[in-house]
Order: structure tokens, then sequence, then C-alpha cells
């Protein structure tokens, strides 16, 4: 008998608040989504299906909204179309997100192929516990400033076995967190949490029969090739849903090329990992252990897609609501497009250098090109160097302090 589906109840918002909420629900969807398969937790499959909901009917509101409020021609028409472009390409963002949530459900295994070779991973996903002598026990999660202060974004609070996402829940002792950032923030993240563990993906700590032969070299040689490719796609897809918004928002029309650019190299890559899939399914002993992987990267593939859709409607043209004007001031953190200059405190710093907190002010490196190439990951010994542009993400209130760090002849002092 099929299930009754819960009647939608209609309460008015204005615009602004819909998509106000729609941001705040598709950056915490991204987190929570890969946290998913990357601890095979099914809770966390289950937040990101019910965070889909809300984006549908978020995206229901916002179009019934502009049908019933904003009659008035085809220059009227013309000024809210980046907003419905906006809300539909969310919308399906949001659907392949919740897709790559499922395959949680549908591959129990895909942990073991997305914990692989952990140093490939520039911003992994891990579990901090709160331990006895925490500085944080009994402060409130909003008042710590994760991403600003730590450097690492603190996605949820496991408590008795449930997921807390408000940022009004205080920290206690024996708290699990989970945080994602690079490799030196979340190390000092243990250290004040008091936690000796190494650091660790597991949830659950369930042991697994391995599905891949480690023992075998040729088979770990796919495994790493599969792996950097990879990575690269599901970084790709992450950064292009991050700039496309960051350019709608702020109608930046070289964010918006830049977006495109990576659309194209998606396609190239989407093709590569297939071909080198069904070439690393012979070494499987059942290759519908792969299904999962394969269905993350097609999932990718949808949202390069959308995010490509958004930026497309930028560079037709179309202006900046005034509407997304007020809903960006509401939006606690930034991207930001800057290029490394002559004087500039990165030039010859390696990625391991830039997370002191001089440097780093709370943000991430998401993407920098040099030259025609762009690069996602890093390694703790890439160097930077004068002319490379970088595209950072981070909190409102440091965001010129991290622009003079980069390019300090273009931001100093009058």
């Amino acid at each position: 008998m099929p299930v009754k589906k819960k009647k939608f109840e209609y309460q008015p918002l204005s615009l602004k608040d819909i998509l106000r909420k729609m941001k705040q629900n598709i950056d915490l969807m991204i987190d929570l989504a890969y946290s998913a398969i990357k601890f095979g937790s099914k809770e966390l499959a289950e937040e990101t299906s019910e965070i889909e909901k809300n984006i549908h009917e978020l995206t229901f509101l916002l179009n019934l909204q502009i049908i019933q409020t904003n009659a008035g021609g085809f220059k009227r028409a013309k000024k809210l179309e980046p907003i419905v472009v906006m809300g539909y390409s969310i919308d399906k963002i949001s659907d392949a997100l919740a897709d790559i949530a499922h395959v949680v459900k549908i591959n129990s295994d895909i942990t073991q192929f997305t914990t692989l070779f952990w140093d490939y991973v520039p911003e992994p996903i891990v579990t901090v516990k709160i331990c006895e002598g925490c500085e944080y026990e009994g402060q409130f999660r909003r008042d710590i400033h994760f991403r600003s202060k730590q450097g690492v974004d603190l996605i949820a609070i496991i408590r008795d076995g449930k997921f807390l996402f408000e940022k009004t829940e205080r920290i206690f002792k024996g708290d699990i967190l989970i945080v994602k950032g690079e490799k030196g923030p979340i190390r000092e993240l243990k250290a004040k949490c008091c936690d000796t563990e190494p650091v660790s993906f597991d949830l659950e700590h369930e042991v697994v029969e391995p599905i891949f032969n480690l023992d075998n070299p040729e088979v770990k040689e796919y495994l790493i090739d599969l792996k950097k490719l990879y990575i690269q796609i599901t970084d790709i897809s992450e950064t292009m849903t991050e700039l496309a918004m960051a350019a709608l928002f702020f109608n930046n029309y070289e964010l918006a090329e830049d977006v495109l650019e990576m659309e194209e190299l998606m396609d190239g890559l989407n093709i590569t990992f297939e071909k080198e899939l069904l070439d690393f399914s012979h070494y499987m002993e059942n290759p519908r252990d792969l299904t999962g992987i394969l269905r993350i990267v097609f999932s990718c593939e949808q949202i390069s897609d959308a995010a490509a859709n958004i930026a497309e409607n930028v560079l037709r043209g179309f202006k900046v609501h005034e509407i997304l004007q007020e809903a960006v001031k509401e939006t606690s953190e930034v991207v930001v497009r800057e290029t490394l200059s002559e004087d500039s405190f990165f030039k010859y710093k390696t990625y391991e250098q830039l997370q002191d907190r001089r440097y780093k002010r709370g943000f991430h490196i998401i993407a920098l090109k040099r030259e025609n190439k762009w690069i996602y990951s890093f390694k703790p010994d890439f160097v930077f160097l004068k002319g490379d542009l970088i595209i950072g993400l981070g909190p409102k209130e440091t965001v010129e302090q991290w622009k003079k760090c980069v390019h300090p002849e273009k931001y100093k002092e009058d």
C-alpha cells in the first residue's frame, strides 16, 4: 500500500527569506551528502533526504511568490529570470545530492573506496570527540566560530546517537563532532578537544570484509588513479556550485566564465573515469560493488550541469535583482577571486605553510588557476607562485585581511 504523503501547508515567506533558506539548505546538503558516503552513514543519508524535501518546498514557494506578486510584463519578468533559474538549478542540485547520499543504501561498501588514500583529500571529513579538559565544553556552537577561528567547518554534532545541526546547540563532553577542513587545522582541533585517538573516518567501527585486494600491486595502482579522478570530479562539482552561486549573487562575469571552463573539464573527466572504472572491474570479484561509485560520479555530472546553467544566466547579461542583493547580505561566507601579486605573502609559500592563521584567516582555497590549468587538490608541499589565480571561500569578517595577504599592493592602506 502506498505511503500517504504529508500535505504541504502554505506558509508565506518573502522572496529574500526563501533565497536565503535555499542557500543555507544547499550548503548544508553538500556537506551532508558527501559525509554520508564517506562515513557510510544511513542517518546522514536520511538527513540529506529531509533537506531535499525542504528545498522542494522552498522551490514551490519561490515560484508561487513570483507568480503571485510579480506580474508586470517582459521587463519585470527578465529582471526575475535569474531568481527563477537559481531556484530551478538548486532544486536539480539537491536531487543529485540526494542520489549521492542514497548510494549508502544501495552499496554499503562505498566507504572502502571513499576513505582510501587520505593524503589525496584536500579537506577530508572526519570525526572529533570532545574529551575531558576540552576548552569548548559548555560553549554554544555559534560562539566558537569554527571556520574563522579554527579553520574547519562543523557539519554536525552526534550526541546519544542523534545528529544535531542547530547553531544554538551547546558542546558537551562525549559529543562527536563531524568536521571538514585541512589536515593541519583538524589535528589542532583534535588537540584542543583532548582527543588523542588517530584521525578517524569511522562512526560505528564495524569490521567489514574488504572488497579491494590492496596486496595486488596492479589493483593498488588502478585505485590510486581512480581515486585521483574521483576526487577531482567531486571537488569540481562542489566548487562549481559555490562559484555559480557567487557569480549570480555578485553578478560576477569572471566567476561565471570560470564555472563554464570547469564544466568542460568535468565532461572530459567523467568519460575518462567511466572508461577507467570499466577496465578496473575486471579485477573485481563482484563488479556490481562499483555501482555506487559510478552513481556518485553521474550525480556529480548533474550537479555541474545545474551550476553551469546558473553561470550561463549571468553571462547572458541578466542583472542582479535587489532581492538577491538583500539575501547576500545575510550570508555568512563569501567567495573571493584574487591574483597572487609580486609582494604577496603567499608567494613561494607551500600549501602547508598557508594553514598558518596569519595567512589563512579562516579561508579555504577551493581552486587555483595557473596559466590555463585548473588545480583543485593541493598536497602539503604545493608551492604558490606569482600570477596564480586563487579562488577562496571564507567568512565575511576576515575577507579584507585575506585579500591583503594575497595582493597587498591592491589593498594597501591609503
